[in-house]
């Protein structure tokens, strides 16, 4: 069995869309879809607004060392 290992990014819940694949019509296929657990749970974090105004605080606080070289 040839396997084709394809990575995305879900751009809508419930949907993945493949395409361009090199089977033709009537071909027997098995589609196993693994979710990556560290990238989804840093993709969740991300978008968290609580995470969102701690990394803002942080950044802020930061910004005087920007121009120190280090």
């Amino acid at each position: 069995m040839q396997t084709i290992r394809l990575q995305q990014t879900i751009e809508k819940d419930g949907e993945i869309h493949l395409c361009d694949l090199p089977v033709v019509r009537s071909q027997e296929v098995e589609v196993i879809v693994l979710i990556s657990p560290f990238r989804y749970k840093l993709a969740a974090m991300a978008q968290d607004p609580q995470i969102q105004a701690e990394l803002s605080q942080i950044q802020q606080e930061f910004a005087v060392t920007d121009f120190d070289g280090l």
